[in-house]
């Protein structure tokens, strides 16, 4: 059974290649790709938070939308109250009046039959 690995001496000659090696053109060339890399990043965060702040502007708009209709609304149920409370107090009256006419009468009725026997 054969077992293929990597000649060590090449691995060795990769890793001791240090910056100073290097010619000067290819670290420039290095440094401006990692300096396009993080330019494109910055760009993306830049162009997540404009995409979140068009999202909060558009929730604030619903929101106030939401907040006009409810304040409307509002504004229906309280003079439905209004009439409401408007209608009791006229049932009240009437039920009162009613109650004291009867109670009228009937006293009278009583005053009758006891002046009959």
């Amino acid at each position: 059974m054969k077992i293929l690995a990597f000649p060590l001496r090449e691995v060795k000659s990769i890793i001791s290649i240090k910056a100073e090696n290097l010619p000067r053109s290819l670290e420039k060339i290095m440094m401006m790709y990692v300096l396009i890399g993080l330019s494109l990043a910055l760009v993306g965060v830049a162009g997540l938070q404009f995409f979140y702040l068009v999202y909060l502007e558009r929730i604030d708009r619903e929101r106030r939308l939401r907040i006009g209709e409810l304040e409307r609304h509002c504004k229906h149920l309280t003079i439905r109250l209004r009439e409401a409370e408007q209608q009791i107090s006229e049932q009240a009256e009437l039920i009162n009046a009613a109650v004291w006419i009867e109670s009228e009468e009937d006293e009278e009725v009583w005053a009758d039959v006891i002046e009959d026997r």
